[in-house]
């Protein structure tokens, strides 16, 4: 069976890093007759993304690219070990960008009518946009750009002229001659632009592509909802394009119309016209949101945080790749959404992988947090030293006791094969690490900061309203006394807040207000521009085909909604004030940010120890940098902090028994049958990840 994941833009390949880390926890199998559940030999994995400097995709390319080289250790040295079964065999698809029109100004130049029609749709900044940005959540200029590309493809094979694309459509085409059965997943959000632009495009033209083996080819779409928020720009719209988390929602919905609309999934197996076998949904509710740390639109600067969804994606990719959909299984063929029987997220919501996912995920955390904090440090005194050492250290014998008689290359060899797990360990350890911060506060206990600025926002919204509504009110008019009062005693919240919360988090609620008002301002103005319409409408008909009081009671909305947007106006006005007001009294300098929220310090949460979680967040920053710039301290106080709590940095449902000794001596009591350097790495890798991982049978 062939297996294969194309991630298509940002968030997909997102999900790709996530489905890397599944395959190292062995999290993509298929089940046997019998029940047994056995890791997919091999997934193929394809990055679509014409922003090819983003930062996520880069990611989720190196992770894979260091997930092989253990990987392959481990199989050459016939090793056997817990995780790191799955072959990923990844490709980046290049689209011939190069050769390819930079913009829609470009692609049209040389045609009158084309331009004339491009001026039509596009803004002028839309038109001018680079390709190799991404499309800024504009799906419109992706339709375009993947109309384009896939018109070529034909193009570029009878030219002989390489591309990824048409190399996995071959294999795809082979596969199924064969008989085997070919399996897609598109993923991606359907939110944004490249998502929304490409996964409908690719989807009709993988379908008709292989529209003649209806049978042998199945194909589904994991398709995310909004589940983030960004921060406000500060950019100008008229000049560039901005992406803002108010237009998420909108977007999302018009996709899934389109989807609907268009019966892009199948009714069953005698619906030809329909185009996936199953539609995976995945979102949040707004107030479950969590606002991108550090948010970029494109290019290296997008290397956002990992998000629990993406990896919920994952499981939903796994589950279609093991899903029979044919034949007596056709009624698989559905829409699914993820079922939540948890009220926050521990590793009871993965049901019933719950325990796989535990030891799978928990002991690939302890072993980084085992090789970070005792390991690492004394294998780079080894490659220093020619394993001079090796011989004192009990835990390292088994394994590179050798390392003096390797031969340059061999010594080589093994540096690279160690950095190569350093890396992917730090990678996976850092995921988990985003992972948890960015657990949606509806889904954890909240944190004294949390609800400090929860209590900021509201009373910042008291604040406006009180002063809006003083603006719109005769200061001799009753009630004028009682609202001064109460824009006083808000004002007096404001300010302890501010102290509570620091300067820097109170532009932020400051920019969040001024965004919130300018959205409500713009749907107040399409609600006065539809009532204004209707009511036009009313007076130019035939009187009597109009109820005799409609036109009056369409007025008096009209006043109504009038008024109420003059008071969005004003709120606007006075946040935009307010905003200007704080940068100018350098409020972040005068009113510094709590000691808490300074370090960024993790959440408490059910999936994982938060402080121990905080150690291994230090001692891998310090791992990052440069031996000069380590601080030995913090070095040695997180790593013995870790050695301390291993047993109990993953949540479970009884203790865990594997704490730092028992699994340093379960290194000491290891095997390495072959003293290559693959041997000792596979030898030493294996024994670390049985060393930590629970019993299967848990």
């Amino acid at each position: 069976m062939g297996c294969y994941v194309l991630a298509i833009g940002g968030t997909g390949n997102k999900i790709l890093e996530s489905i890397v880390y599944a395959a190292a926890a062995d999290a993509l199998y298929t089940c046997t007759a019998d029940g047994r559940q056995i890791p997919l030999p091999e997934v193929t994995l394809l990055s679509v993304d014409v922003d090819s400097a983003c930062g996520n995709t880069t990611r989720a390319g190196r992770a894979a690219d260091v997930y092989e080289q253990v990987r392959t250790a481990f199989e050459e040295n016939r090793q056997d070990r817990r995780g790191f079964h799955t072959r990923l065999n990844y490709r980046r698809w290049n689209m011939n960008l190069s050769r390819r029109a930079s913009s829609v100004d470009q692609m049209t130049e040389n045609h009158t009518r084309d331009r004339l029609l491009a001026h039509a749709l596009f803004s002028r900044t839309e038109a001018s946009l680079e390709y190799s940005e991404g499309f800024r959540g504009h799906p419109d200029l992706g339709v375009l750009f993947f109309s384009d590309l896939l018109s070529s493809l034909e193009g570029l094979r009878a030219a002989g002229q390489p591309d990824e694309m048409n190399a996995l459509l071959d294999r795809m085409q082979a596969e199924i001659a064969a008989g085997e059965q070919v399996k897609v997943v598109l993923c991606g959000s359907i939110f944004g632009g490249t998502g929304a632009s490409g996964i409908p495009a690719l989807a009709r033209y993988l379908h008709r592509y292989f529209a003649a083996h209806p049978d042998r080819f199945e194909l589904a779409a994991m398709l995310m909802l909004p589940y983030y928020k960004v921060p406000p720009s500060s950019h100008n719209e008229a000049l560039e394009i901005v992406v803002k988390s108010s237009d998420f929602p909108d977007k999302a919905r018009t996709a899934l119309e389109y989807y609907g609309m268009t019966a892009m999934l199948r009714s069953g197996e005698e619906d030809t016209q329909g185009v996936f076998d199953a539609m995976y949904l995945l979102g949040l509710p707004p107030e479950a949101f969590v606002q991108t740390r550090i948010y970029s639109t494109g290019s290296q600067s997008q290397e956002n945080d990992a998000h629990m969804l993406e990896w919920i994606a994952t499981r939903c990719i796994g589950a279609f790749l093991r899903t029979p959909m044919r034949g007596k299984h056709a009624h698989n063929m559905d829409c699914y959404y993820y079922q939540w029987h948890t009220t926050d997220l521990c590793w009871q919501s993965f049901d019933s992988d719950a325990a796989r996912y535990r030891i799978g995920y928990g002991g690939l955390l302890k072993a980084a947090a085992l090789f970070f904090s005792e390991c690492l440090p004394t294998l780079r005194r080894l490659m220093t030293s020619d394993g001079r050492e090796s011989r004192n250290i009990g835990w390292c014998a088994p394994y590179f006791s050798g390392i003096g008689s390797l031969s340059a290359a061999g010594q080589d060899e093994l540096e690279k094969l160690l950095s190569a797990l350093t890396r992917f360990l730090s990678f996976f350890a850092g995921w988990m690490v985003q992972v948890t911060r960015t657990i949606p506060p509806t889904m954890r206990p909240a944190r004294q900061e949390e609800t400090q600025l929860s209590d900021a926002a509201n009373a910042y919204r008291q604040l406006v309203s009180k002063r809006a509504q003083l603006q719109m009110t005769d200061d001799h008019a009753p009630g004028y006394q009682g609202l001064l009062d109460a824009r006083a005693a808000a004002q007096s919240d404001c300010d302890r807040l501010l102290r509570q919360i620091g300067g820097e988090s109170w532009l932020e609620i400051l920019y969040n207000a001024r965004q919130q008002y300018t959205d409500a301002l713009r749907r107040q103005d399409r609600l006065v521009a539809d009532e204004e319409e209707a009511i036009y409408h009313l007076t130019h008909q035939d009187q009597r085909l109009t109820a005799p009081d409609e036109l009056r009671r369409r007025q008096e909305r009209l006043s109504a909604l009038r008024l109420q947007r003059d008071e969005y106006a004003l709120r606007l006005h006075l946040a935009e004030e307010d905003a200007r007001a704080a940068i100018r009294a350098e409020l972040p300098v005068h009113y510094p940010a709590p000691a808490s929220v300074r370090r960024g310090e993790l959440p408490q949460n059910s999936l994982l120890d938060a402080s121990l979680m905080n150690a291994l967040n230090r001692l891998l920053a310090q791992h990052a940098m440069d031996a000069a710039q380590q601080d030995a301290g913090v070095m040695n106080r997180s790593a013995l902090q870790l050695q301390k709590g291993l047993n109990k940095l993953v949540s479970g449902p009884v203790p865990d028994r594997r704490s730092t000794a028992w699994a340093i001596a379960a290194l000491g009591g290891g095997v390495c049958r072959s003293q290559t350097p693959g041997g000792m790495l596979a030898a030493f890798t294996a024994t670390l990840l049985a060393a930590v991982m629970e019993d299967r049978s848990l």
